[in-house]
């Protein structure tokens, strides 16, 4: 009896487990299944999420970028904005410096002309030594004023330049040859120069010789008391002038207080 039961029980177990176990299987290898995708479209969404991480990383990236741009070029602006108010500062004063200067030429060039014209006059009244090419470099000078090519600065310089030439004939000694009218024919003679105090010649010969007399605006002859004396000094400043001898004092008459 015992036996039987067993057998029984034994019996039932198998018939219950042939008609479980495959029905499990199947229901097994369906979860297997189902998990195996769920475990993918989880990875894929992974994926998804990642690369829409990275993504939203490289907007915010560049819009961090786009900020730093923005307040680099809000910066750049305003400091070209303030160089370009500066330039147009500068420009304004260099159109005032320009309309100074402008009205500066309209008032300078007047008195440029008149200046070159005072000079004419002195060299024309002056002791006659170099007559003839002073007053052409006179002439030049005044041609060269009115020159509109050239700018006021460069006018104002040859003018000093002409003054200066003509100052520094007060200082120094010279002797050179030229030829004079005396005594109604044109004569070959040395002159001697004496700063612009007083202007002699003598002729080649050493037979004669003069002085020019500025009130009388023309050539005397030396008096006759001091002739000699005055041929002598006159010969021997020549020789200094001329760097023949060494410097030296020269008794040489003024003569603008004779009136022969």
């Amino acid at each position: 009896m015992g036996e039987s039961m067993r057998y029984l029980s034994a019996l039932l177990v198998w018939s219950v487990c042939s008609l479980v176990l495959p029905a499990m299987a199947g229901t097994l290898d369906e979860s297997l299944q189902v998990a195996r995708e769920i475990n993918d479209q989880g990875a894929a969404s992974q994926k998804t999420v990642d690369s829409l991480a990275a993504k939203t990383q490289s907007l915010l990236e560049e819009y961090q970028q786009l900020m730093l741009d923005s307040d680099f070029y809000a910066t750049r602006k305003q400091q070209l904005l303030l160089a370009l108010e500066q330039q147009q500062g500068r420009q304004q004063q260099l159109q005032q410096t320009l309309d100074q200067i402008q009205v500066t030429e309209k008032r300078l060039a007047p008195l440029l002309l008149s200046m070159v014209q005072a000079l004419e006059q002195f060299v024309v009244a002056d002791l006659p030594f170099h007559h003839p090419e002073r007053i052409d470099a006179v002439l030049v000078l005044r041609e060269r004023i009115l020159d509109p090519g050239l700018s006021l600065a460069d006018r104002f310089q040859l003018l000093m330049e002409a003054f200066q030439v003509e100052l520094d004939y007060s200082y120094n000694l010279e002797a050179y040859r030229t030829q004079i009218q005396w005594q109604g024919e044109t004569r070959s003679v040395e002159c001697l120069r004496v700063g612009r105090l007083a202007l002699y010649f003598v002729t080649p010969d050493g037979s004669e010789a003069g002085f020019w007399h500025s009130q009388q605006q023309q050539w005397q002859p030396l008096p006759q008391e001091i002739a000699r004396s005055a041929m002598a000094g006159i010969l021997d400043g020549i020789k200094v002038a001329q760097g023949r001898v060494a410097p030296e004092l020269l008794p040489l008459p003024l003569v603008t207080e004779w009136h022969p």
